[in-house]
């Protein structure tokens, strides 16, 4: 069983905010706060707003950051979708290429005697 207790001396109204704050059981944060002396009531009451806003906020931030991670990214783009804009590239006759290089080796000279 863990037990919460608060500091030996609770000499600061920042230091009865801490307890307060630390102090799981809702009964017992009130337990705290009436046993704060009274001129130092009103800014523990303070810094206990501020922290928990604080609190809450950092929490709110982590359960966004983990639902991002959980995402799933977009789905990818299929391979027919892809298809659609490939040119269609007609294939070269044998004979043309063929006509072209004859014309280059004539004017280059055949040296290797074919």
């Amino acid at each position: 069983m863990i037990k919460t207790t608060p500091p030996t001396r609770l000499c600061s109204p920042r230091d009865y905010a801490a307890a307060i704050l630390a102090e799981p059981s809702r009964e017992r944060r009130i337990q705290l706060l009436e046993r704060c002396p009274p001129e130092w009531r009103e800014q523990a009451e303070t810094h206990v707003k501020d922290a928990w806003a604080r609190m809450q906020a950092y929490r709110r931030h982590r359960e966004e950051r983990h639902a991002a991670a959980n995402e799933r990214p977009p789905r990818a783009s299929r391979p027919s979708d892809r298809h659609t804009n490939i040119t269609n590239h007609p294939r070269s006759e044998p004979e043309v290429g063929n006509r072209h290089l004859a014309a280059l080796r004539a004017l280059v000279g055949d040296s290797h005697g074919n």
